[in-house]
């Protein structure tokens, strides 16, 4: 599986592809965030603008991210979330758990823009 993420400043941005709560898939993407986190970056922005849908598994991934990112003294964001992604995270609350960044927000815009390196 494969993925692609940018730095912009001190953000590392990842732009989750639509498989992404497969196991293995959650798996890899913790182990490159890993690595990120030994580069120094401390913030992380997943753009989940590719995923149209999601469900129990996916959204329990994402409060595994979330333990993943407090454990280990990072901050992560989600970005572009799609209508049904968005009404999930609203109807099961967890919009109180994440930080979710508004497309107004300056470094979300420029980080979208910026080049891609893939993993």
């Amino acid at each position: 599986m494969e993925f692609s993420y940018r730095i912009i400043g001190n953000f590392c941005i990842f732009d989750l592809p639509k498989d992404i709560f497969l196991k293995n898939n959650v798996n890899k993407l913790k182990s490159t965030i890993n690595e990120i986190i030994d580069q120094g970056y401390l913030n992380i922005l997943l753009n989940l603008s590719n995923i149209p849908r999601i469900d129990g598994t996916g959204l329990g991934s994402l409060l595994n991210l979330q333990k993943f990112a407090l454990y280990n003294e990072i901050n992560i964001r989600l970005y572009g979330l799609q209508p049904y992604v968005a009404q999930m995270m609203f109807q099961t609350r967890l919009n109180k758990v994440f930080d979710i960044c508004m497309p107004e927000e300056e470094f979300c815009e420029e980080a979208l823009s910026d080049t891609l390196i893939v993993s």
